[in-house]
C-alpha cells in the first residue's frame, strides 16, 4: 500500500538503504497501532557534521545495539527538495522502531534534525512539518501528537522542544496539546524498550549526566543486557564520575589502578601495559585468567587483545577492535570506579 505521504515530492525512500544488522519487529496490528505520531528532535545542532541520518544510523546501531535506525521518518533542514526540507522515509512505519521506550508499539517516531534549544525552525522545515503532518492525517496514521517528553516515562526529556503546535497551527492549532517543557531529571528510572546507557545519558555539559556517570554509579549493571522494568540511578548518578564543574579532575597517580594515557595495541610492551592488564582484571576482564599472574605480564599480546575486545564489546561496543585508547581508558575508569576503585 503506498500512502499519501510517500507521495510528496520532498520524500526521500531510505529504507533498507541505511547502516542496520537486522530489522525490527513488526507491530502486533500492523500500522493500525499507531495512535500516536511522537515528535522528536535530533538534540544535535544543524552545523553539526554528524547531523545527517546516516551518523545517526550508525549511532542507533553500533552504540544503542538497536537492529536500524530508530525514527520512522526524519526531517532534514540542511537538505532542500522543491523548496522544503527534505523528509527522509528511514524505517518503514509497520515496524515498532526503538524511539520511545514501551510506548514502540503505538508511536511513529518523527524526527527534526537540530538542536532547538539554540537551532531555529527555519521556513522549509515548517513546510515540510505541516505537510507530513496532513498526508499522515489523511491515511489515517494516528490520532494524536506528542513530544518525546509527553510520552509515559520520559517527562525529563529535553525532546522534543520546538513548538510543533505552532509549526503546524494551520492544521489543526485548537486540537493539539501545548509543548510540555522537561521535567527535572528523576533520580532513578525504570528502563523501557530500546533503553540503553547511551540513549537516556543527559550528555549536555559539566551539569549532565554522562554514560561514564551511569556506569560508575550503577555498579554490577551490564549496559548490554539492560531489562524493561529494571531501574537504575540516573539523577542520582550526576558527577559519580564527571567531576563538578568547580572541582578539578584527579591525576590518575590518585588511583589505586592508574590508566595510562595514549594509544597501546598489540606488540607494545612495558609498565604501561602493566597497568591496563592490572586495571582489567581488577573489573574481571582478564587477559588470561588462567595463568598464575592473571596475565600481567607487560606484554600486548592476543590475551590482552582478547581481554581489550571483551570490555569494549560491553562498554564502547562501537570499537570493539582490542585497541586501547581515549574512550576505552575513560570506560575503564568509569567501571573501576563502580567498583571502589
Amino acid at each position: 500500500m503506498t500512502y499519501k505521504f510517500q507521495q510528496l515530492p520532498q520524500l526521500v525512500d531510505k529504507r533498507g538503504k541505511l547502516p542496520s544488522k537486522g530489522s525490527y519487529n513488526k507491530r502486533a496490528n500492523g500500522v493500525k497501532s499507531i495512535t500516536t505520531r511522537v515528535w522528536h528532535h535530533s538534540l544535535t545542532k544543524l552545523s553539526a557534521g554528524g547531523s545527517n541520518i546516516v551518523s545517526f544510523a550508525n549511532f542507533h546501531v553500533g552504540t544503542n545495539g538497536w537492529p536500524e535506525i530508530a525514527y520512522h521518518l526524519i526531517i532534514d533542514p540542511n537538505t532542500i527538495i522543491n523548496g522544503k526540507a527534505a523528509i527522509y522515509y528511514c524505517v518503514d512505519i509497520s515496524k515498532r522502531s526503538y524511539h520511545v521506550g514501551n510506548s514502540n508499539t503505538i508511536g511513529l517516531g518523527i524526527c527534526v534534525i537540530g538542536d532547538y534549544r539554540t537551532d531555529k525552525l527555519s521556513e522549509a522545515t515548517i513546510r515540510s512539518i505541516i505537510d507530513l503532518h496532513k498526508a499522515l492525517m489523511a491515511d489515517g496514521i494516528g490520532k494524536y501528537d506528542k513530544a518525546h517528553n509527553e510520552m509515559p516515562g520520559y517527562s525529563w526529556k529535553a525532546c522534543c522542544v520546538f513548538d510543533y503546535n505552532k509549526a503546524f497551527k494551520d492544521v489543526l492549532s485548537d486540537m493539539l496539546p501545548v509543548v510540555k517543557q522537561p521535567d527535572p531529571v528523576p533520580g532513578l528510572y525504570t528502563i523501557q524498550e530500546g533503553d540503553t546507557f547511551w540513549s537516556i545519558a543527559e550528555k549536555d555539559g559539566p551539569t549532565g549526566i554522562t554514560v561514564n556517570d551511569l556506569i560508575a554509579a550503577n555498579p554490577g549493571v551490564d549496559p548490554t543486557k539492560l531489562k524493561v522494568g529494571q531501574t537504575i540511578k540516573l539523577g542520582k548518578a550526576q558527577y559519580t564520575y564527571t567531576p563538578k564543574p568547580d572541582e578539578p579532575k584527579k591525576p590518575q597517580s590518585t588511583y589505586r589502578y592508574p590508566l595510562p594515557s595514549g594509544v597501546l595495541k598489540k606488540g607494545a610492551r612495558g609498565n604501561l601495559v602493566s597497568q591496563l592488564q592490572a586495571a582489567l582484571a581488577a573489573v574481571h576482564f582478564y587477559p588470561n585468567k588462567n595463568a598464575q599472574n592473571k596475565g600481567i605480564d607487560g606484554i600486548y599480546g592476543n590475551d590482552t587483545v582478547d581481554a581489550v575486545r571483551r570490555f569494549q564489546s560491553v562498554y564502547v561496543p562501537d570499537q570493539a577492535d582490542g585497541m586501547y585508547g581515549p574512550n576505552t581508558k575513560s570506560k575503564l575508569q568509569a567501571v573501576l570506579k563502580s567498583k571502589g576503585y
